[in-house]
Parts: C-alpha cells; sequence; structure tokens
C-alpha cells in the first residue's frame, strides 16, 4: 500500500464512522451523555463548565469537518493541508475529552482546560494559514478561539 491508498482509506474510514454515527441518530447512551449540557448542581465552576462545554462541541463539529477537508485535499494531493488536518485531529480528540470532562463537571475540568487550550493554540495555527481560501479552516478556527476564550475563563 502506498502513501495515497493509506491516507485514501484512512479518510474512508473516517468518513464512513462519521456517517455511520449519524444514522445512528445518537443512540449511544454514553455519547448522549457526553454531549449533554452541564446540570446544575456540583462540580467546580457550572457557568465556566457550560461556557466550556458549549464552545468545546462547536471545536468538535467545526474539527470534524476541517479534518475531512484536510483528508480530502490530501487525497487529492494537496499535502501542504497535511499540518493543518494533524492539527484538527489532535483538536478533535482533546475536545472529546474536554466537552465530557465538562458535562460531569469534573474536578478535574480546570487541568484540562488549561492542557486543551495548548491543542486549539495549535490547530488554530495551522487553520489561520489556510482561513483565507478554505471556509471549513477558518470555522475551525474559529471554534479554536472560542473554546481558548472560554478555557481562560474558566482557569483565571
Amino acid at each position: 500500500m502506498n502513501r495515497r491508498e493509506a491516507i485514501l482509506s484512512t479518510g474512508s474510514m473516517f468518513i464512513s464512522a462519521s456517517i455511520g454515527a449519524l444514522a445512528c441518530g445518537g443512540t449511544n447512551a454514553s455519547a448522549q451523555r457526553a454531549f449533554a449540557p452541564p446540570s446544575g448542581g456540583g462540580g467546580t465552576n457550572p457557568t465556566g463548565a457550560a461556557a466550556v462545554h458549549e464552545a468545546a462541541r462547536g471545536c468538535v463539529v467545526k474539527g470534524e469537518a476541517c479534518m475531512a477537508h484536510c483528508l480530502s485535499l490530501m487525497a487529492a494531493g494537496d499535502a501542504s493541508m497535511g499540518p493543518c488536518g494533524k492539527a484538527s485531529y489532535e483538536m478533535y480528540k482533546v475536545m472529546l475529552g474536554l466537552v465530557t470532562a465538562a458535562a460531569s463537571q469534573s474536578k478535574h475540568l480546570p487541568a484540562l482546560a488549561k492542557a486543551a487550550m495548548e491543542f486549539c493554540r495549535d490547530c488554530e495555527a495551522e487553520c489561520r494559514k489556510h482561513a483565507d481560501h478554505h471556509a471549513v479552516c477558518k470555522e475551525c478556527m474559529e471554534a479554536c478561539a472560542r473554546t481558548i476564550a472560554a478555557c481562560e475563563k474558566l482557569t483565571a
């Protein structure tokens, strides 16, 4: 298998999994809990947790679109999208954890938010390079900026 086939195969698997998850309509109970907004009571900072939760959910959605876009362009031979795709992938994975921690108002949310900001900063910087040419990169960049702001308020 050459590099192009590996990228196409990986992209196809990712897109198939995403479509499958959408087709299931969110019947996965743990996924529903992770994406439920934080409820009142308990936790470290309910208001801050809700803001982080909402912002991180935005990063998940925009990051998923950015990854698919980057994979598509890389499959077509545009290697310049590799760093953007990698940064959005890493950010996306960390945001899934941040959404879960915020939803449950975990006592570890502030520490995770500090680390998550670094992933968002990396993604924001990579997406900024393509924001003038690709709307999906601009949207991902803006979602990262909102999450950074929410995390900064939570950890201040």
